[in-house]
């Protein structure tokens, strides 16, 4: 890989990182709506592309995206007109599902050859894997091969994924995203208080 390619890598995984983990410490109190796709079920691609940046130069990346051949069929919010997954960005697609759900994900690896193996971490979870082969972490799906991730939505919040192969080239490419389980039943005490101007109450002593 070109030195410049690598640099230009690390600076995007550097600056967009904080702001999913800066997400994610607010999942508890906020209940926004966030564009995604919707679950259960999710088949992913992990592919090149090269993206161009606000200046107009392309860089060449690696990204999660929806498999084109069995495209998505649930999109949140709703609202939303003429929505579309592709099949490569970063970060990665925003999967939601619901608190209880048995979520299933097969990722399908498109990365170029000499790329190797890659795969998919699902912090929070007990993630059971199938197919592939066996990596340092989890299961990996080789060169055009596939695999498959299992695990129950059992707490809601927001969390990043990313891949659990050769992390500190394949994170810093981009092979990260975020999944968004959302609860069953909305708190409301806390967010009572905040609208009527104050904060939650705390126990002082």
């Amino acid at each position: 890989m070109k030195p410049t390619i690598r640099k230009f890598a690390l600076i995007k995984a550097k600056l967009l990182l904080p702001i999913m983990a800066a997400v994610a410490s607010l999942a508890a109190t906020a209940h926004a709506a966030a564009p995604g796709i919707t679950g259960p079920t999710f088949k992913l691609v992990a592919a090149p592309a090269f993206l161009t940046q606000p200046d107009g130069e392309m860089i060449y990346s690696w990204g999660y995206g929806c498999d084109p051949n069995s495209p998505p069929t649930g999109f949140a919010p709703a609202a939303i007109k003429n929505t579309f997954c592709s099949s490569m960005q970063v970060p990665g697609p925003t999967l939601i599902v619901n608190e209880g759900d048995t979520v299933t994900i097969t990722l399908t690896n498109n990365l170029p050859t000499p790329a190797g193996n890659t795969s998919i971490l699902f912090p929070g979870f007990q993630v059971k894997g199938t197919g592939g082969v066996a990596g340092l972490t989890t299961q990996e799906a080789i060169p055009g091969g596939s695999v498959t991730y299992t695990f129950t939505a059992t707490t809601p919040g927001t969390r990043a994924y990313y891949s659990g192969t050769q992390s500190d080239l394949q994170i810093e490419m981009g092979l990260y995203g975020v999944i968004i389980v959302l609860p069953n039943k909305i708190p409301t005490s806390a967010c009572g208080s905040l609208k009527s101007g104050g904060l939650p109450a705390t126990n002082p002593g």
